[in-house]
């Protein structure tokens, strides 16, 4: 496939649905994280797709498909087990989940079309 039919219409626009929670744990020590491998251990331990989203020195987010915030409440033990196992990670006695949220769906009609922000030199030059 060429770079011209990979081209949509100008007036189409795609419509996707995940089904995903976004979760937050703290109270790591995070460095050279081995990032395919934290997610094969909580896709392991979760039965889920999961994806690392975000790393900090003291904090992982993560996606996690399919999965809702209570279950991963119930489990959060096992979660932070199974994220002491990757490379790169040390968990302490204050590691926590952060939090645990399901991502909202958003209705399209509710969706603007137009930019809703923009940064000042964004502005200017719409307006200009």
């Amino acid at each position: 496939m060429n770079k011209q039919s990979a081209k949509l219409p100008e007036d189409a626009y795609i419509i996707a649905h995940a089904d995903k929670t976004v979760l937050k744990i703290s109270g790591l020590a995070v460095k050279g994280l081995n990032a395919r491998q934290l997610e094969e251990l909580l896709t392991a331990q979760l039965n889920s797709v999961v994806r690392v989203i975000g790393v900090t020195g003291n904090s992982v987010d993560m996606d996690i498909y399919g999965i809702e915030e209570d279950s991963i409440q119930k489990d959060a033990d096992g979660i932070i087990r199974a994220v002491s196992l990757a490379e790169g990670i040390t968990v302490s006695e204050l590691s926590q989940i952060v939090y645990a949220k399901k991502v909202v769906p958003v209705s399209f009609d509710d969706i603007p079309n137009h930019l809703a922000a923009s940064c000042a030199r964004e502005r200017w030059m719409r307006n200009a």
